[in-house]
């Protein structure tokens, strides 16, 4: 078999980057609708509904978000009983989400255990709003630190996003296209300006404000001086 040249390499990997890249955008569309069916169909709980006891509105298996049950133990802790009544919820659970493809999530101190997909997750409290407040409050942006990344789409469109320089390349695998109005699966990713040249400029303009500040200070320390002078002489004259 024929070795492949690197243009042909080159055009395979252009492909597997595209190929993984629509399915991003396609889990990504998917992920969306659902979330779009939940507001529109009003699914969400409140969370005096959930403490409640009501049932999830989303996987339609009549499981409340909150059963006040308790946590599970860890699997190796599991007493016979135990065992009995979880291996039971895990076979409910994959006969219910057999394709969902998604995370499992459930509440403190619940046994029930709900999809990441299928099921609407409650609203955070009060204070976990402040609490995330004050850490993003307390988060400086500093836009010299951060690299700027060039992301080609699969509609064939580019945006640009701003990561920090400690990350080694942007996380996510879609992006908004404000062009299209959709979100798309990314192909590839450019860094186009980096955060050391960003920082060296920012050092750059500093020292180059320091020295504007500092010619302006011995400019206005000689005409006080002058005036002085001038002062001086004037009073020497009466």
């Amino acid at each position: 078999m024929a070795k492949l040249t690197e243009e042909q390499k080159a055009e395979r990997a252009q492909k597997r980057r595209l190929t993984n890249a629509l399915k991003e955008e396609a889990r990504a569309h998917r992920e969306e609708a659902k979330r779009r069916e939940w507001r529109e169909k009003g699914m969400h709980l409140t969370r005096e509904q959930a403490a409640a006891g009501e049932p999830c509105r989303g996987c339609g298996c009549g499981l409340p978000v909150i059963d006040n049950l308790g946590d599970w133990p860890g699997t190796m802790y599991l007493t016979d009983e135990q065992r009995v009544i979880y291996d039971a919820d895990q076979q409910r659970y994959g006969d219910i989400h057999p394709d969902c493809n998604s995370h499992r999530w459930s509440m403190g101190g619940s046994c029930a255990t709900h999809c990441g997909f299928c099921c609407p997750p409650i609203p955070m409290s009060p204070e976990q709003y402040d609490s995330i407040q004050r850490i993003l409050s307390a988060s400086v942006r500093r836009e010299e630190e951060l690299d700027i990344w060039e992301r080609t789409l699969t509609c064939g469109h580019t945006v640009e996003q701003s990561v920090h320089h400690t990350n080694r390349e942007p996380s996510f695998s879609t992006q908004w296209c404000p062009e299209c109005e959709l979100t798309r699966g990314v192909v590839s990713s450019e860094k186009i300006v980096e955060a050391a040249a960003r920082m060296a400029e920012a050092k750059r303009k500093q020292a180059d404000e320091v020295a504007r500040a500092e010619r302006e200070v011995r400019k206005a320390d000689k005409a006080a001086a002058e005036a002085r002078k001038r002062l001086a002489e004037i009073q020497a004259e009466r």
